[in-house]
């Protein structure tokens, strides 16, 4: 437990060092949506989230054998899965990269969770996100998303 409030509070301070870099007025466009975007998601309001994704959105990740639509069949079981996750107390978005080129934006980021189970016992996830975002009249949508698990040692042991 301690390693994991170490490696988060290393995580924080060390953040602006291994990926400081300021923002352009042009980035801070697409970043910010993605950040309030998350956000939304950490407290599981997708009716909220809602105004942040593209209609023709697609969702893949480490446990999706093919990308996801944006389908009612889709956001139901998103729904229902969020119900059986721990509670999210924290979470940290650090970014790589944003590329933006005329209407669309490439954006590449790590995600800290930190969540609590119901006996109290905290845990810390690293997601590595690869977003690509479509701006339409004047907002900034999701388009895709590619996220994956960053492998731990103790994932190893698990």
């Amino acid at each position: 437990m301690r390693i994991a409030a170490l490696a988060l509070a290393a995580s924080f301070l060390a953040s602006p060092l291994a990926f400081g870099f300021e923002l352009t007025e042009e980035q801070k466009g697409p970043w910010n949506a993605l950040e309030e975007q998350v956000a939304l998601d950490m407290k599981k309001d997708l009716k909220s989230e809602m105004r942040y994704l593209h209609p023709k959105a697609c969702f893949w990740g480490d446990r999706s054998p093919a990308p996801q639509s944006l389908s009612a069949k889709n956001i139901s079981y998103y729904e229902k899965w969020l119900e059986g996750q721990d509670e999210i107390i924290a979470h940290n978005m650090i970014p790589v990269s944003v590329v933006v080129v005329d209407d669309v934006a490439i954006i590449n980021f790590y995600l800290h969770i930190l969540t609590k189970d119901d006996t109290g016992e905290q845990d810390e996830m690293i997601i590595r996100g690869h977003n690509t975002w479509k701006k339409e009249q004047d907002r900034w949508l999701l388009l895709a998303t590619y996220n994956t698990k960053v492998k731990t040692d103790e994932d190893d042991e698990d």
